[in-house]
């Protein structure tokens, strides 16, 4: 059989790839997720496998946090259907599976399927050499080719998350995975805050208060040496440079440098406190947080300065702004009524909604690279993810503490 399966594997991977459909649609998927049925991956014989079992699980965990599948419940899935070759599909049928994920693992090679039910037919297959340590990885990329499959777009699961982490005063920056399967760091010492991923993912600025003043940092190499609060680093795209606040001229301004620290302009010349940058996916703009309204608001100006129309009049404290990397939207945080929540609007300040509603503070909103999901600090718990539509709200396991979070690019090409 795993002679046979190995020629159908093989036959697999040299047929053309047909034109995919679009199963979900994103926009309607909160409110009526997709049923997908995860049986424990096999071996080829179609015997139980321990690291099978741990690869399903994790496909499993990483489909629920997606927000937009219904993963059927394992307990009633035929117990007789374990051949990969030949499905009976009229046995998921009747437990209302519209797709189906079937996994084979033989010693370091895990082969996973994904199949539509209605059409009996298979519409993805991947192999991936695997070992304790790199698992995670094949499944995340199952996922986001499972997901671009169903939905037409890539999911964010190759990709880390950055925050400060740890005590008050004595934070370091730490990156997370979507799901909360590993934890790594960044050299920050103590007390950093801000954390902001660059266009590829391959370093993270910084602020840090390690001397004096605060100042930006990159990877743990310090890039300003201004001797003045310089703080909410953004990383222009294509990774030359750096938008931040700073006080060096007296007044708090926004500022373009280089990643060597040397100022390449001034963006903002204002009397009043200009902070939070965020920049516009193409870098020719920039929104960023101003009080020279009077209370702190969003303004959208050009990167290379020269005035700033207002996006935001209502609420006080809106701060915190992230563009969308399809350059659609705005996240941002708004207090409202003593708290902190979570809106999102249009890119010229239209449409304004709220996402997060009576759940404690709601801080620091990031978009995921597909700019389908968002990530926050909470005061339920830590870090929180959750679809644009503010649906789907989950905790990323072990971010108690953690504030600011950031999140990066695709670590990987798309297959």
């Amino acid at each position: 059989m795993l002679k046979r399966l190995l020629m159908l594997t093989l036959l697999f991977f040299s047929m053309p790839a047909a034109h995919a459909r679009i199963y979900i649609l994103i926009d309607e998927a909160s409110n009526n997720k997709f049923p997908i049925a995860v049986p424990n991956f096999l071996t080829p014989s179609g015997s139980p496998s321990g690291a099978g079992s741990k690869y399903a699980d994790l496909l499993i965990k990483d489909l629920t946090i997606a927000g937009i599948f219904n993963v059927l419940d394992e307990s009633k899935f035929p117990s007789d259907d374990r051949d990969v070759e030949h499905i009976d599909f009229s046995k998921w049928k009747a437990l209302d599976a519209q797709a189906l994920v079937k996994g084979v693992v033989s010693g370091s090679k895990l082969e996973l399927r994904l199949y539509d039910v209605a059409e009996q037919k298979m519409i993805l297959g991947k192999q991936y050499t695997v070992n304790a340590k790199n698992y995670a990885d094949a499944v995340h990329r199952f996922t986001d080719s499972l997901m671009k499959e169903l939905t037409g777009t890539r999911g964010p699961f190759e990709s880390k998350i950055a925050a400060s982490c740890g005590r008050s005063f004595k934070r370091t920056i730490a990156t997370f995975e979507m799901d909360g399967e590993r934890m790594g760091g960044v050299k920050s010492g103590l007390n950093a805050i801000s954390p902001a991923f660059s266009p590829d993912g391959g370093s993270v600025a910084f602020t840090a208060f390690n001397s004096r003043y605060p100042e930006v940092y990159i990877n743990g190499r310090q890039v300003t040496k201004f001797q003045s609060t310089t703080i909410t680093p953004a990383w222009v795209p294509g990774g030359k440079g750096l938008v931040l606040a700073s006080a060096k001229s007296g007044d708090t301004e926004l500022y373009l440098v280089s990643t060597g620290g040397r100022v390449l302009s001034q963006i903002t010349r204002s009397p009043n406190i200009d902070v939070s940058p965020t920049v516009s996916p193409d870098g020719g703009e920039v929104v960023f947080a101003s009080e020279r309204a009077g209370g702190l608001h969003l303004f959208r100006s050009a990167i290379g300065g020269g005035g700033a129309s207002r996006l935001t009049y209502t609420g006080y404290q809106n701060d915190q702004p992230d563009w969308s990397p399809d350059g659609s939207k705005i996240i941002f945080t708004s207090r409202d009524q003593g708290a902190f929540d979570i809106f999102v609007m249009e890119a010229d300040g239209s449409n304004i909604q709220r996402l997060t509603r009576g759940e404690g503070n709601n801080e620091a909103p990031t978009w995921s690279p597909d700019s389908r999901y968002v990530a926050y600090a909470s005061s339920r718990g830590g870090l929180m993810v959750m679809l644009v539509d503010g649906n789907a709200q989950t905790l990323i396991p072990k971010s108690a503490g953690c504030i600011n979070p950031d999140w990066g690019p695709w670590l990987t090409q798309e297959e």
